[in-house]
This record gives structure tokens, sequence and C-alpha cells, in this order.
């Protein structure tokens, strides 16, 4: 509550300065119609779905996996099977199920990891470009407009429509885990994990 009375009370300071000298020292920034507008917004969602597609057959997999071991076991019960086999085998497929519900945590993680990587990606792209625009434009400080810390604006402080045309000649792109600069693939779930794998 304390950053949030803060921010808009900022922003009614920008305001009355700007209009006491007749240029705007305060922008705002519409970035939810900016990732909209370039198409970062989908090429985000494309990513984030081709990455839950792999991890969930990466599950479905592990799954199967884990249910040929469960059968390979019962395989290997006498007939009919003992007190001490049966409670191996309800052993092992309580494991087996602990460890697939690790398994979709551990996925569900990662998808929660590269949506924040990806939306820090857009920022990073996007605040040079809001900077230079901003100053062009002889204001300091740029807000973001998410309708919950910016309350009221003046449209000439606006500087959306700017920073999309601009960013939109420019062909930015946001990468996905398969694309990352280190090489190293981030969405696969590891077999050989004691968390996500039934032990022999």
């Amino acid at each position: 509550m304390y950053m949030r009375n803060k921010l808009i009370l900022l922003v009614i300071i920008g305001l009355f300065l700007g209009g006491c000298s007749q240029s705007p020292s305060v922008a705002v920034l519409d970035m939810e119609r900016l990732a909209e507008e370039t198409g970062l917004k989908k090429m985000s969602g494309d990513i984030l779905t081709k990455v839950r597609e792999k991890l969930q057959a990466q599950l479905m997999a592990q799954q199967v996996d884990l249910k040929a071991q469960i059968e390979a076991q019962q395989g290997k019960m006498s007939d009919p099977p003992t007190q001490e086999e049966m409670q191996q085998l309800a052993q092992l497929s309580t494991i087996a199920g602990r460890q697939l519900q690790q398994a979709q945590q551990q996925a569900n993680l990662t998808l929660q990891q590269l949506g924040r990587n990806l939306a820090l990606q857009f920022r990073t792209q996007i605040q040079p470009h809001a900077r230079r625009i901003a100053i062009l434009h002889g204001m300091s400080l740029v807000l973001l407009d998410d309708r919950e810390t910016v309350f009221v604006f003046l449209p000439e402080t606006d500087i959306t429509d700017a920073v999309i045309a601009e960013v939109s000649d420019l062909n930015i792109e946001l990468k996905g885990p398969e694309e990352s600069i280190d090489g190293k693939e981030e969405v696969t779930l590891d077999k050989n994990d004691p968390k996500t794998s039934v032990a022999e």
C-alpha cells in the first residue's frame, strides 16, 4: 500500500510539474498493449506452449515407463503372491505415484521460470527504446500503465504508440530454453533423477 501511494504521488507530482513547464516529465507506457501490437505476446505464448507440450510428452513417457516397471515387478511375483511381495508392490506403486507428482511439480516450476525469463527478456529489450523516446519528449521518468499503480494520466504523457512504432521495425525476438546462448537443454526431465524415476 505504501509503494502504491508513493507511485501515485510521483505521478501527481510529475503531471503537476509537466503542466507548469508545458513539457511532462513523467511518461506512461502500456506494456500489455505494446506486447500485443508488436506480436511479442503471441511469441511468448508460442514458446510457452511449445515447452509445455514437450514437458507433457516427457511426463507421459515417464508414466508409461513407471507403469512398465510396476508390471515387470508383478510378473516376478509368485502365484499366489506372498504377503511380502504384495507389500513390495504396494510400496513400489506408492513411490511411483509420488515421483510422478514430483515430476509434475518440476514441470510446473520449469514453466513458471520460463515465463519469468520471457517477461524479463521483453522488459530488457524494450527498456532502452522507452528510455530514448522518453528523453526525446523531455521526460525523466517512465511508469508502466498496469491500472493498479497509475490512477490517472494525461494523453500527452503516453509514449506507448511511439515505442510500438520504433520496436515494430526491429524484429525483436524472445528466446526459449532450446535457443539459450549456452546451448543447455532446460526443459528435459532427468530420468536418472531419483525424484523422477522409480528406484530399483
